[in-house]
Formats: structure tokens, C-alpha cells, sequence
């Protein structure tokens, strides 16, 4: 009877391990708090821990199993977005779930993703905003001079924001610093380039890869699952990064004149 009950024991702490990390790894990487929690629990009732509950909130997250004093606290202290590796802990998830690997295997592909690292450089990123940004400029109604003038804009930019972002990891101060420059560019630009260009067009373009469009998507998504908390801060997080963008180019735009 020992070794049976600290087999059950094991398998218990192991799930709860497994079930934390997932969560974890799920809230550092962007996911909606619905599907954290849903994840965490779906993963206990596969392993029969059925009276349980799970509290995802931006900076934490909780487990615990009723009329017991087993409880689990995870403090977040830093998120990024990753939604390929969201994916991936999902699919661990639906393996566990299904009975196609085990908890040992699931705790072993966890911890490697874990130590995965991003899936895009930083050179990679300020290439794809550097494409991109042109595009949204045209499609603003601007002419090839306005997309060459944000392409340029958002390079300056957004590489600016990413080497202030290594040492001041506050999204506010990184979006208002990327404003700054790209604002700032776009102005010299359309005075001093001779081509027919508009500062406002450019910005425009420029701007549009510092919108925090996955933030305010999973934002709505929470408040429509009734996950006002974290839904409200996330909406909150993205009005500041707003406001930090709109500020960048109002101060550059006022040194300009």
C-alpha cells in the first residue's frame, strides 16, 4: 500500500507540474486567458483530478483542488508573443488529453519548449516591418515615393525600438521610442527628399507594425469570455502603447517646426 500511494502521490505532483508549465508557457507566449485555463484543466481531469481550478490573470496564475489545502502559485514576469509555440503546447495538451503520450513525455516536450527559442531574429522582424509598411501606405492612398519614405522610416524605427527594448523592457517607453524616430523620419523626408511625399502618409505606413493588433484581438476575446480583469488590463495595455505612439510623433513632429 506504501509504494502504491507514493506512486499515486508522484503521478499527482507530476500532473501538477505538467499542468503549470503549460499554463505558464501558454500566458508568456500570448494566449488568451480562457484557453490557459481551459488547458490546465482539460490536462487535471485527464489524470483524474476532477474537483480543481485554474485562475489565469496577465501576472499569475493559480491552481488548486477542492476541500484540500493543495494549492499552486505561478508568479509571470515577463510575456511575449508567440503564437507558434502556443500552438505547440496545445498540441501537447490534445496528446496528453487523448492518451497518445504520457505525463513523463508531456513534461519532457514542455521543458524543451521551454527552452525553445523565438522563431524570429530581430533582424528577421525589423525586415518583415521594413516589407510590410509600404504596403499599408499605398493603401492609405499614398504614391511610391510615400512607401519608399515609410520603408526607410520604419527600418530607423523599429530597429531603434528594438535596442531600446534590451535595456527598458516597458512597452510604452519602446513604442514611443520607435515613434520617435519613424516620426522624426518621416518628416525629414517629405521636406527635404524633393520627392512629392506627405509626413502623413508615411507615418501611416510606418506606424502600422507597432499596432498592438494581437494584444487588443485577445483583449475582446477575454471580455467575451467573461474574463473582465484581464481582458480590461490588456485593453488598457494597448490604449498606453496607443498613446505612446501618437505621443512619439507629436513630439517629433513639434521639434520639426
Amino acid at each position: 500500500m506504501e509504494k502504491r500511494d507514493v506512486e499515486r502521490e508522484d503521478k499527482f505532483n507530476l500532473t501538477v507540474d505538467v499542468l503549470m508549465l503549460a499554463g505558464t508557457l501558454l500566458l508568456q507566449s500570448g494566449s488568451e486567458i480562457y484557453r490557459v485555463e481551459d488547458t490546465m484543466i482539460r490536462i487535471a481531469h485527464s489524470q483524474g483530478i476532477m474537483d480543481c481550478n485554474a485562475l489565469a490573470m496577465p501576472v499569475a496564475i493559480f491552481f488548486s483542488i477542492e476541500n484540500t489545502n493543495i494549492s499552486r502559485m505561478k508568479r509571470i514576469t515577463h510575456s511575449n508573443y508567440n503564437i507558434e509555440k502556443v500552438c505547440d503546447v496545445n498540441q501537447v495538451s490534445r496528446e496528453l488529453v487523448g492518451g497518445k503520450i504520457s505525463l513523463e513525455e508531456a513534461f519532457k516536450k514542455l521543458i524543451q519548449l521551454k527552452k525553445k527559442k523565438p522563431p524570429y531574429t530581430n533582424r528577421q522582424l525589423t525586415l518583415a516591418a521594413t516589407i510590410s509598411a509600404p504596403f499599408f501606405s499605398i493603401m492609405f492612398g499614398g504614391n511610391l515615393y510615400d512607401a519608399l519614405g515609410a520603408a526607410l522610416a520604419t527600418f530607423f524605427g523599429f530597429s531603434f525600438s528594438l535596442s531600446v527594448n534590451k535595456f527598458v523592457r516597458i512597452p510604452f517607453v519602446t513604442a514611443f521610442a520607435g515613434a520617435f524616430v519613424f516620426g522624426l523620419l518621416a518628416q525629414i523626408w517629405a521636406r527635404y527628399s524633393g520627392f512629392p511625399s506627405s509626413a502623413d502618409l508615411i507615418i501611416a505606413g510606418a506606424v502600422m507594425p507597432f499596432v498592438p493588433g494581437i494584444a487588443l484581438t485577445n483583449a475582446v476575446r477575454d471580455l467575451m469570455t467573461n474574463h473582465l480583469n484581464s481582458g480590461m488590463s490588456k485593453i488598457f495595455e494597448t490604449l498606453l502603447i496607443t498613446l505612446a505612439l501618437g505621443a512619439g510623433t507629436s513630439v517629433a513632429l513639434v521639434l520639426m517646426k
